[in-house]
């Protein structure tokens, strides 16, 4: 998986197993497999119950043939039937839990099921006037939008602590996704693959993190809101 990223141009859709009944996340993940979209990850701020998670991703499965890759908010919701997991340290938390707490609680769990864990620094971008949800729980060192410097620190650590992928998030529904000038300064500075979420809502702005040097584009809300609009984005992605 890690080489594949850092081939780039690729692009992932977020499903959240609170949004929609498995079954439909089944539909929707056959929907995302035709317009081109690289992988499914499984998960969400709010969710709790490891059975849901487990069945969304049967119902997915069945539906499509991409890999799953769970998108992990605690050790509770690893379920046996996912290929992948972002083993993921939320890098500018100040609070234990999120930086280790959940991770040593997942930890024996993903051996046990053999799910390939893959290591993730994930850091979010404060872009919105709002906190987003994931701001409001994870006490943060806030990064802000313009906060480069800052930002840079964060990946170098990340790099030299032997992450193997940067995820840069600005929050479910932001109202602006992460700073085309925030990637190109973290391709300059790092060698492992980018990922980018959060606000990303058509094809041109997904191809601008794209060319500013995000291995992966991810895309979440504007899936529950129309998943039509996928075609656009992940086309705008993969055009040479």
């Amino acid at each position: 998986m890690i080489d594949e990223l850092k081939k780039g141009k690729k692009h992932f859709s977020l499903i959240d197993p609170d949004k929609q009944k498995p079954e439909e996340a089944g539909k929707i993940a056959a929907i995302c497999e035709k317009y081109g979209s690289d992988a499914i990850m499984v998960g969400g701020s709010t969710i709790k119950n490891r059975e849901i998670v487990h069945e969304t991703i049967k119902e997915i499965k069945k539906a499509a043939s991409l890999p799953v890759i769970i998108f992990p908010n605690s050790a509770n919701i690893i379920a046996e039937n996912a290929d992948y997991i972002l083993f993921m340290d939320l890098v500018n938390s100040l609070d234990f839990k999120y930086r280790k707490g959940e991770q040593l609680k997942g930890a024996r769990i993903i051996k046990r099921y053999g799910i390939k864990p893959i290591a993730t620094a994930y850091i979010v971008i404060s872009t919105s006037s709002k906190p987003t949800t994931v701001e409001r729980k994870a006490n943060l060192d806030r990064i802000g939008e313009d906060d480069v410097e800052k930002l840079i620190d964060y990946v170098l650590y990340a790099e030299y602590i032997g992450f193997n992928v940067i995820y840069l998030e600005a929050g479910s529904n932001a109202e602006k996704p992460v700073p085309d000038e925030m990637i190109r300064a973290v391709k300059k500075e790092i060698s492992i693959p980018t990922m980018v979420g959060g606000g990303i809502k058509d094809g041109k702005v997904a191809r601008s993190k794209i060319e500013a040097g995000a291995s992966v584009v991810v895309t979440g809300s504007l899936i529950e809101e129309n998943v039509s609009r996928l075609k656009e984005i992940i086309d705008a992605i993969k055009s040479e």
